[in-house]
């Protein structure tokens, strides 16, 4: 269930709406209820890595987010 972001054509407002189903049509305003535009989103991820992993200050991967790990067989995403 994904979460959009919208903004109304007519006043402005922006604001989420949780889509329950596959293929929902766009939410009108809740303000005014005139048609909204769906609005590029971004995100934010936060890694940890592995606990005792002996590459967490010098992986020469470090920052990658990106495939399986750092490379070394630990199993870190660092």
């Amino acid at each position: 269930m994904p979460i959009y972001e919208y903004q109304c054509r007519q006043c402005g407002h922006r604001f989420s709406h949780l889509h329950r189903r596959l293929n929902e049509a766009a939410p009108a305003c809740p303000k005014c209820g005139s048609e909204v535009k769906k609005l590029f989103s971004s995100f934010s991820a936060t890694t940890e890595t592995a606990p005792g992993c002996p590459h967490a200050d010098s992986c020469p991967a470090a920052g990658h987010t990106h495939g399986p790990g750092c490379g070394c067989g630990c199993g870190c995403h660092h």
